[in-house]
């Protein structure tokens, strides 16, 4: 039997299992008994252990940044350096990118990865401007009202009803076209607020090759995702 956490509620009427960072939580009524609850993890075995190793696996691929000195710009490996200096900023040359961290800062880890996440946004998000542009004249749509960037796990974009759009900035490691799919995806979404027959035939129409791309993603997209934990 693998090792879990056991949380009861009074409030809660079933039992439930969670697979999540490697560690199996299990949420179970208060008038549950221990022995029943072991009974029924003993049939959700295989699963568990299904979940676990899809979360090592998932792990074994993500970048570590500050630690492998090495982050996935455009798909194209970049070595990072890290020095010391007056100021803290960030400086590119060729596929090496220096971090530099003034010396009156305390927490440098923390600082490091503020200014790397800094520099690929600002990377990320001027090719995104760029292509949005350009797909937006193609697809005759009005530009986003807002446009943001945020470190998600569980989603590469997203849009609501306000027109705004939101990209993961782990996108910055994928190549160009894939990229460009998720921007078509985003974009069709404005139109089709689902996944319809309807919204997939939009985004083929003006990025025929999804398939491909969305297969891509789903292959490579833990190899995309950053940690930090030192």
């Amino acid at each position: 039997m693998f090792e879990y956490q056991l949380k009861r509620s009074t409030r809660r009427k079933t039992v439930a299992i969670k697979v999540s960072k490697k560690v199996v939580t299990v949420y179970a009524p208060m008038h549950v008994s221990k022995t029943s609850i072991e009974q029924w993890l003993k049939i959700k075995q295989a699963w568990v252990d299904l979940q676990l190793n899809k979360q090592l696996n998932f792990i074994d691929k993500q970048q570590r940044p500050l630690k492998q000195c090495q982050v996935l710009i455009f798909e194209k490996p970049h070595t990072l350096v890290f020095k010391q200096s007056a100021s803290s900023y960030v400086e590119q040359s060729d596929d090496v990118l220096t971090i530099y961290t003034s010396t009156r800062v305390k927490k440098l880890s923390q600082k490091r990865q503020q200014l790397l996440c800094q520099a690929l946004e600002e990377k990320l998000a001027a090719y995104i401007e760029m292509r949005l542009a350009y797909y937006c004249q193609l697809m005759t749509e009005a530009l986003p009202t807002k446009l943001t960037f945020g470190a998600y796990k569980r989603k590469w974009g997203s849009c609501n009803s306000r027109r705004e759009l939101t990209f993961s900035l782990n996108l910055i490691g994928a190549p160009t076209h894939v990229i460009d799919y998720v921007i078509v995806h985003e974009l069709a979404h404005l139109k089709y607020h689902n996944h319809s027959a309807a919204f997939w035939s939009r985004v083929g129409k003006f990025y025929p090759d999804y398939k491909s791309a969305s297969a891509w993603l789903k292959q490579n997209g833990a190899s995309l995702q950053w940690e930090f934990d030192n």
